[in-house]
């Protein structure tokens, strides 16, 4: 065996031992929370709609973060105003995607429940990640508003959020005006 073949050989056992020892992928893991956490932990709680929604770079061009402008139809827990825009880091900009995994996802029109906090910096965030937005959907045959635990719209595979509300098992939805009242009664 010559020294060049040695090399090219140590390289590739030194490469094979690197990725073994250091995966390239890490999964965030989220606490998960119940309903009374994420009412408890959030500075603000309300039902609406998504507005608009644009990701764009930092101004060192090192992260995206993706700004998200809610219209609330009602208030639950504190007052944001009639426009709230929340920030999430992750994005796409042009042909790049920056995920950030455990982060919420919001589509413009969809009417979702969205647990809030304020960061010291000012900005407005999801409390607990994709566990503080809840879609919100009409039921077919009654045509009432429906909250699901379901999160769909994430970067990681879709899965139910087990537990994350009491009144919601996973996969289960809850008429929009019981789980308000749900939430309420953890403020009393």
């Amino acid at each position: 065996m010559n020294s060049s073949t040695r090399i090219v050989g140590l390289t590739v056992l030194l490469f094979t031992a690197i990725l073994l020892l250091f995966p390239a992928e890490c999964i965030a893991q989220t606490k998960k929370m119940t309903a009374k956490e994420l009412t408890l932990e959030s500075t603000s709680i309300f039902y609406g709609k998504c507005a608009k929604v644009e990701s764009a770079w930092t101004e060192k061009k090192d992260m995206i973060f993706t700004t998200v402008t809610l219209v609330p139809e009602n208030y639950l827990k504190g007052n944001l105003g009639n426009k709230v825009t929340l920030t999430i880091p992750g994005g796409q900009v042009d042909d790049i995607i920056y995920e950030v995994s455990e982060m919420p996802v919001f589509r413009p029109g969809e009417e979702v429940v969205a647990f809030v906090w304020e960061h010291p910096s000012g900005k407005k965030l999801v409390t607990g990640g994709f566990q503080g937005k809840m879609k919100i959907e009409r039921d077919v045959k009654t045509g009432k508003r429906m909250v699901s635990n379901r999160y769909l719209g994430t970067s990681a595979p879709e899965q139910d959020v087990k537990k994350s509300t009491s009144s919601l098992p996973e996969g289960k939805k809850i008429l929009l005006d019981d789980f308000t009242r749900e939430v309420k009664g953890y403020l009393k």
